[in-house]
């Protein structure tokens, strides 16, 4: 840099040389060129040291890995990056199967000051389901490690999906001999038909189902209320164990398709003869749907405010749609509904007959409510400084897991009236000492009806705007915002065979029909 700089002083004192006559103007004319040629010199040569420094760089920042942990010759001995260890202390290694909300493939940032490889980025992530009913954590012991409230859908290390290869084979002949699963079903006088799925580099699968083998990467199973209230595994659950399967594109926008029944450990889907099967009269394609089903509802619109919840449809097992079948084990299958697909957009419901779950797309829940924001509205909330009116003490939210908050006594907890939306604290109303949470009046307007303790509400994903906590579900009393309470109060969730009811989304507490939520009125 001295050195530019005090060429170009020279060239500047050159100009600056005053003029009497024509020789020295090409004397002034030489020494430009002459000047100017010396700087041309001095340039080029500190670009070369320049780029040569670079190059050093780029040779020592980069590293390429190959299969078997070998590393490209460009690295030297002394630049070979060691081991990633995560906080434990154990390395971190990646998985072919990532999914099922037990492995999260976490980025660890740049190692040794060197930039981190292709392979080392965070896996795009196709989306997540979560478990209605569960309000940011299960409410009951899992049944295995793969069993969650929310299941992470991530973009897998190698492709783990499967197409159809052959479809109504007519005979043995027929049938390819490299296949890696199949689907059997029984049609009309006892005739067998097998369908064959090889593998698919542009998918990715992920299973479904109550069974806890290695075939299924996210097991559900559903919930029944215990004698002294609390939620256990149903140990006569309906749901499939081997429900569904959903298969993710790997490049964008990762369109994920959902599809009744789910392969076993052998690779096998093998439909029972009480199952609806059939041949179509236009086609010929072979189609059936499993014992029980399995049934979407897509939301009409973006799941934001304002949205209307859609029809419930049925899915066949090679992703074909139908209507609901008026009983959920019918062995008569209904309509098609031919303009209709199995791809699941932001806010599909998927119901396993016994679990109901939600699918989010990343995208969609990058823009929806986010966990710091719904830590803000439980902090508004207690900013406010709302007041029981006959304790006249501050009542204060606790923040459970999502937003943990200090101890809180019990009278300080927020209790409200569900006839009329009155919060208090737990008191006991000197009016009528002998009433019950069931029945009690409220002091303030004097409407009687069933006094439950106010609960937030912790999983972001059933949110469908990011307003203020506002209104709370009638009888369990989550508290949530005003349109995410009037859009799950318009759901209608498929409940055993033939019924439908509106339940609450973070405890699947059914909604009273009248009067589904209140507003909140706090003093």
């Amino acid at each position: 840099m001295a050195e530019r700089k005090s060429q170009e002083t020279d060239v500047q004192l050159v100009f600056r040389r005053q003029t009497r006559d024509l020789k020295d103007v090409q004397d002034v004319l030489k020494s430009v060129m002459e000047s100017s040629g010396q700087f041309m010199v001095r340039h080029n040569s500190i670009n070369e040291i320049e780029e040569q420094e670079d190059t050093e760089v780029k040779k020592a920042s980069v590293l390429v890995r190959l299969p078997g942990n070998t590393q490209h010759p460009i690295v030297q001995k002394e630049q070979q990056l060691k081991p990633v260890i995560n906080d434990s202390g154990s390395h971190v290694e990646e998985t072919d199967r990532g999914g099922g909300g037990t492995v999260n493939n976490s980025s660890n940032g740049p190692v040794n000051g060197l930039k981190r490889s292709q392979s080392e980025r965070p896996a795009p992530l196709y989306g997540e389901i979560i478990v209605l009913g569960t309000n940011g954590s299960l409410p009951c012991v899992p049944l295995s490690q793969k069993m969650s409230h929310k299941y992470i859908l991530k973009k897998q290390v190698k492709p783990t999906g499967v197409s159809l290869i052959v479809k109504n084979p007519v005979n043995d002949d027929s049938l390819s001999r490299v296949s890696t699963h199949t689907v059997s079903m029984t049609l009309a006088k006892n005739r067998l038909c097998v369908m064959e799925f090889g593998p698919d580099s542009a998918m990715d699968m992920f299973q479904i189902g109550r069974s806890a083998d290695s075939a299924i990467d996210l097991v559900v199973v559903d919930m029944v209320n215990s004698e002294d209230g609390n939620k256990v595994l149903n140990s006569n659950s309906t749901v499939s164990r081997y429900a569904c399967r959903i298969l993710c594109e790997r490049v964008p926008p990762y369109t994920a398709r959902i599809y009744a029944a789910a392969f076993d450990t052998k690779g096998k889907i093998q439909m029972s003869p009480m199952a609806p099967t059939w041949v179509d009269s236009i086609t010929g394609d072979t189609d059936g749907l499993t014992t029980n089903g399995v049934a979407i509802l897509r939301p009409i619109g973006a799941f934001e405010s304002g949205v209307e919840p859609g029809e419930w449809m049925e899915v066949t097992v090679m992703g074909n749609v139908r209507k609901m079948r008026p009983e959920r084990s019918s062995r008569i299958p209904n309509s098609p509904l031919l303009e209709e697909t199995s791809i699941l957009t932001d806010g599909c419901l998927i119901d396993l007959c016994g679990v109901t779950l939600m699918w989010r797309s990343a995208m969609g829940l990058d823009q929806g409510l986010s966990n710091t924001l719904l830590r803000e509205r439980k902090q508004a909330l207690n900013e406010m400084a709302p007041q029981c009116p006959v304790n006249f003490l501050t009542l204060h939210f606790k923040g459970g897991e999502l937003v943990p908050s200090p101890v809180v006594d019990e009278d300080r907890e927020p209790w409200v009236y569900l006839s009329c939306g009155h919060v208090f604290g737990q008191h006991q109303w000197k009016g009528s000492p002998e009433e019950s949470n069931r029945a009690r009046t409220c002091p303030i307007c004097r409407r009687s009806g069933p006094y439950v303790k106010l609960e937030l509400a912790q999983e972001r994903a059933f949110f469908v705007d990011d307003g203020a906590l506002s209104c709370a579900f009638v009888p369990c009393g989550h508290v949530t915002t005003e349109q995410t309470a009037k859009y799950w109060s318009k759901v209608l969730l498929p409940h055993l065979a033939t019924s439908w009811t509106h339940r609450c989304p973070f405890c699947r507490t059914e909604l009273e029909l009248g009067t589904p939520y209140i507003k909140l009125l706090f003093n």
